[in-house]
């Protein structure tokens, strides 16, 4: 019988166990349609001082933004000689951090990707302008089939247009029981409702597996109308062979690894441990012991606030 070794995070103790089958447990609704549910203004209006203020900077609202939002970048855009008659029809920016792409609206939850694609430096300095030269819609073929599920929020499966830009509350907390203003653990990763490591991590891998993983029944590169709460997997294929390969960035392998010690060979431990879902500080890290999967992107000794230095890549992206 083959045995897999998981490790524990905290305490370095080693199980061994058969591998799991990730499509196992739990439910799914692919292929339905996207369910009612509460929107983030509304959530805001009793959750407005403890989380509206830090979720404006939060890298999960940021990853699709309004005009408005982007400034400078639309307006480097508009600097160019031959990007600045299409500048003025961006409504949209994509990404935030490393890299942005700009969109523009056609029709409702569909937008149209320009090909040119600013690169930014660690400060958001603006570092290059890829295809300044010839720059172009592409249709909106390109956003519904390679960018909705992890930069929007609740794609519907038929028509690929998406509920919302950015990732709202339902992206990770689904569907929300009005009642949970009486009790907590009605809603999905309240601190009354973390206890099942495979829904938490389903969630979180819902948008960080990136291109080593796809649709089984769309072939698309992100999960067909996952609800947090589902199993990701009995749709979501991933090639698990990512979690120690070598070639892979540290950051995406740490992922795959990360998803796979839960999935295949059982581990507890959740992103949950380590990372803020609302925050956008690095708080958990630095009261975490040093371990193997740590070192992914920390070195062995020294402060945590040293992170290794790499370069990321990706083909569903193009950067």
């Amino acid at each position: 019988m083959r045995l897999l070794i998981a490790s524990s995070l905290l305490g370095g103790v080693l199980a061994a166990q058969t591998p799991l089958d990730p499509a196992a447990w739990g439910s799914d609704h692919v292929g339905k349609a996207v369910p009612e549910y509460t929107q983030g203004d509304e959530c805001l209006f009793c959750h407005r001082n403890e989380i509206g203020n830090a979720w404006q900077r939060n890298a999960h609202r940021t990853t699709m933004m309004q005009r408005e939002d982007a400034g400078a970048l639309v307006q480097f855009l508009a600097a160019g000689p031959k990007t600045a008659s299409l500048a003025r029809q961006v409504t949209h920016t994509l990404g935030y951090r490393n890299h942005v792409r700009f969109l523009k609206q056609d029709g409702y939850g569909k937008y149209d990707v320009l090909n040119a694609r600013i690169d930014l430096t660690p400060e958001r300095k603006v570092r290059s302008i890829v295809n300044a030269d010839s720059p172009k819609w592409e249709g909106s073929a390109k956003f519904a089939g390679r960018c909705a599920g992890c930069h929007a929020t609740a794609v519907d499966p038929a028509t690929k247009a998406a509920s919302g830009i950015g990732h709202d509350c339902y992206a990770c907390h689904g569907v929300v029981d009005l009642e949970h203003t009486n009790d907590t653990s009605k809603i999905f990763l309240s601190k009354k409702q973390r206890s099942d490591a495979k829904a938490i991590t389903a969630t979180c891998a819902s948008c960080h597996l990136r291109d080593f993983a796809q649709s089984r029944s769309t072939g698309a590169p992100y999960a067909n109308n996952f609800v947090p709460g589902d199993n990701l997997f009995k749709d979501y294929q991933v090639d698990w062979s990512k979690a120690e390969d070598a070639n892979l960035n540290p950051g995406d392998r740490h992922v795959y690894r990360a998803v796979r010690d839960v999935m295949v060979n059982g581990s507890d431990l959740t992103c949950l441990g380590c990372h803020s879902l609302h925050k956008s500080d690095t708080l958990k890290h630095r009261r975490v012991l040093t371990n193997p999967g740590c070192q992914d992107c920390h070195n062995e000794t020294g402060p945590k606030s040293v992170v290794k230095q790499y370069e990321v890549h990706s083909a569903v992206c193009e950067y």
